[in-house]
């Protein structure tokens, strides 16, 4: 999904819907056409009452009139419905790739920018462009369509009142358009400005159990004022400028109804046209003016999509740090190659690295422990296996395949990750598990099954249509909460539906008890059974079941071997680690040193 502007953004979403947009243009034409036929009849009967016509053809003029306008409403109504009907239809679509697209962006993208500036833009401002294309051009392309019939008409019906009529529709579309984009940048700056106070809402309110034991509340409440105050001035700023836009179209307006009776007087007096012609000239200009300040009050719902479009086009249009290939990784066990790898934070100002040229090797099948103190690299290793970032020397080899040329799907189907703190939604245990991908009854009881969860399903009051509470509440027994070990176990059986070929564990079991690790352990080794595995850990307890052990200090691997082999050898880090039992590097000093 790619956009330059917002207005190649907009065409592009138009392009798939053409016959439904030509079905809804052919609609408009008729809705437009009724109330010029209904200028006319006006005129007629205006024309006919001067003469002294009798009640008969007044009456049936009247009554024709009458059923113009009904017709006018009718379709009006019918544009309205189809209008909003395609506009949600249209961005509907746009809201699915978008929220694609931030899900699969890399992790400086996500770095850069709060939760709250994401939702705004994925649901806020495609709310913004829906109204936009359900009412705002709906009415755009209706006084498009009227003023040029207006124009036509009047050319036919009445020639003398051509230049008047012309003149006034010329004056009211000139300033339109002069004033569209008065107050975009403001509007902009409005948005921004409510996305920067949700996120700092977002902010205190995911931790308001530790901003109420710190008593950071007032902070808190501090902050979020500045930045709602923020807010407001923007706001004030934005209404200003709609106002001055709405004097303008208003001042417009009636400088053209002015204009076309002054002229329509001066063809009269002249003796080129009727009191009936002037009445038929004015009732056009009238039209398409009321058209027109109607739409100077939805003006604001053009400088909202106008800038909800631009700041789409702005993130979609971004280059990604971490490009996705198009290739498929090979079938069967993978093996993981890092080659002269090293990676140095796009954000880093130091250009400091956080990982030196490293190679290692982890065969298919094996299950390989990384450990290290904290800032050694051990989580970097990880998110260039997962794709996270990409490594600023060497290459990333899965399977022999340099890693930035899989596709993003592939990537995500073979390789896994479970991580440290589990993400739980509000919803069932069928979509957290199953993350809202289809999967068969049989095959989610078994993963869970497979961690031990079976008899935690089965006192669920529905099953696996049990909703889930993501902040452990239980609202009047609706939802049920999971403890840590329950929500770990869970990631667990997420990782073993997907059945995936590398699998990558986060510090799986660094807030567990032991006798909730024991299970987790039991978990862990029926997941990477046969598979390529990484498992990073704090409890070096959880080690005991891999294949191979590499240390890492400063980016750097100072260690690394059979886990077996160091594990034996007293002069090994992991050994003296060990034999200090449980804990790492930046838990005591001693340990401190063994990894510096």
């Amino acid at each position: 999904m790619t956009a330059s502007s917002p207005n190649r953004l907009l065409a592009s979403l138009l392009r798939p819907h053409r016959r439904s947009v030509a079905a809804y243009a052919a609609a408009l034409a008729v809705a437009t056409a009724l109330p010029l036929a209904g200028a006319l009849l006006l005129a007629r009967f205006a024309r006919l009452a001067a003469e002294g016509s009798t009640l008969g053809p007044l009456a049936a003029t009247g009554a024709a009139f009458a059923l113009t306008g009904l017709g006018s409403s009718a379709t009006t109504v019918l544009v309205t419905w189809r209008g909003t009907v395609l506009a949600w239809q249209i961005t509907n679509g746009l809201r699915h790739d978008l929220a694609d697209y931030v899900l699969r962006a890399d992790l400086a993208f996500h770095r850069d920018r709060t939760p709250g500036e994401l939702v705004t833009r994925v649901d806020g401002d495609i709310n913004l462009m829906t109204q936009f294309l359900a009412t705002v051009v709906a009415q755009v392309l209706a006084i498009a369509v009227l003023a040029a019939g207006t124009v036509a008409v009047a050319g036919v019906a009445e020639p003398a009142l051509l230049p008047g009529v012309a003149a006034g529709i010329a004056l009211l579309g000139t300033v339109t358009w002069l004033v569209r984009n008065v107050s975009v940048t403001e509007t902009v700056i409005e948005r921004a400005a409510e996305a920067a106070a949700m996120s700092e809402a977002e902010q205190y309110l995911a931790g308001a159990d530790d901003v109420a034991t710190l008593g950071a509340g007032a902070f808190g409440s501090a902050r979020l004022a500045d930045r709602v105050a923020d807010m407001v001035i923007a706001t004030r700023e934005r209404t200003r400028a709609q106002m001055r836009m709405q004097g303008d179209i208003r001042i417009a307006v009636a400088g053209a109804l002015v204009g076309v009776v002054a002229y329509g007087a001066f063809a009269f007096s002249r003796g080129w046209v009727d009191v009936a012609a002037v009445l038929f000239g004015f009732r056009l200009v009238q039209l398409v003016a009321d058209k027109i300040d109607h739409l100077s009050w939805r003006l604001t719902e053009v400088q909202g999509a106008s800038g909800a479009a631009q700041r789409v086009a702005e993130l979609v249009g971004e280059q990604r740090l971490v490009a996705a290939g198009t290739g498929t990784l090979p079938p069967g066990p993978l093996a993981v190659r890092f080659d002269g790898v090293g990676l140095v934070y796009d954000d880093d100002e130091g250009n400091n690295a956080a990982l030196h040229p490293l190679d290692l090797t982890l065969e298919p099948g094996r299950l390989v422990g990384v450990i290290g103190r904290t800032g050694s690299g051990k989580t970097s290793l990880a998110r260039l296996l997962l794709r996270l970032v990409s490594p600023t020397g060497g290459q990333v080899l899965v399977g022999g395949m340099d890693l930035a040329g899989v596709s993003d799907d592939d990537l995500r189907r073979r390789i896994t990750a479970v991580p440290q703190d589990v993400q739980l939604f509000p919803g069932t245990v069928r979509d957290n598990v199953s993350l809202f991908r289809p999967a068969s009854d049989d095959e989610l009881m078994a993963a869970l099954d497979d961690v031990g969860l079976a008899p935690w399903l089965q006192g669920l009051p529905d099953g696996l249509d049990t909703r889930l509470a993501a902040d452990d509440r239980d609202d009047d027994g609706a939802r049920v909460g999971l403890s840590a070990g329950q929500a770990q176990l869970l990631a667990l059986a997420r990782a073993l539906l997907r059945q995936p070929d590398v699998v990558v564990l986060d510090e799986a079991t660094s807030r567990i008890d032991p006798a909730t690790q024991a299970a987790i352990g039991a978990a862990v080794a029926r997941l990477v059974a046969g598979r390529t595995a990484i498992v990073i850990a704090h409890r070096l307890a959880t080690l005991d079941a891999c294949d191979d052990i590499v240390v890492l200090a400063n980016g750097r691997i100072v260690e690394q071997g059979p886990r077996s082999a160091l594990a034996a050898d007293p002069a090994s880090r992991y050994s003296r680690l060990r034999a200090m039992g449980e804990g790492i590097a930046d838990q005591a000093a001693e340990e401190s040193e063994l990894l510096a």
